[in-house]
């Protein structure tokens, strides 16, 4: 969250990835003391924000703390297609279901479904499955759609009024990543047409 922030306003102000990446690295905006750390990790995060839209990007900055948190989640989203499925297949099929809590075992399901039609996932090894299962929960968690990864209660995250019209300004369909029933997107859709 914060290493993105950084990274987000650095871009946001000199319109230039390079350049933003240069002023973090040279003046240590995310206090990593190795070089390839910082370059990697500049790297990853620049591919997420690099997703999201002018406007997107704004409240990103400029908005509130829970606006961020909804961009980065937007941004996860639009980077990570197997985040993006196990957050609709998964997250929003058991919370539109009155089920709130996400165990290990969906994500074991999850996995194993996956692994049926991307046959890459049973090449890798049980410790980077196990990394990729770490990594995504504590993902969840620092969005908010998780309150944690040890109870993994499932949250609907609130979108301000701002954060709707920037989502559906790209794509409606993003909701869906938000928790949103089908019927709840199709009614903001409409209602952002006619208002």
């Amino acid at each position: 969250m914060a290493e993105s922030l950084v990274i987000a306003e650095q871009y946001f102000l000199l319109k230039d990835w390079d350049k933003a990446k240069e002023a973090v690295q040279e003046n240590n905006m995310i206090n990593k003391i190795k070089k390839s750390t910082l370059k990697r990790k500049f790297q990853e995060i620049k591919k997420r924000l690099a997703l999201l839209t002018t406007d997107q990007l704004d409240l990103l900055i400029h908005g509130s703390p829970e606006e961020a948190k909804v961009m980065l989640l937007l941004s996860l989203l639009k980077t990570y297609s197997f985040f993006k499925d196990f957050v609709i297949e998964v997250i929003r099929s058991k919370y539109l279901l009155y089920v709130n809590t996400l165990t290990e075992s969906d994500y074991t399901s999850f996995f194993n479904s996956k692994a049926l039609t991307h046959t890459e996932l049973n090449s890798i090894t049980e410790q980077t499955a196990n990394k990729v299962k770490q990594v995504l929960f504590r993902m969840l968690a620092q969005v908010g759609i998780i309150n944690s990864v040890k109870d993994g209660i499932i949250i609907k995250p609130f979108l301000s009024d701002d954060a709707i019209t920037v989502i559906i300004n790209d794509d409606a369909a993003w909701l869906s990543g938000f928790l949103f029933a089908d019927i709840e997107i199709k009614t903001i859709k409409k209602s952002s047409v006619h208002g």
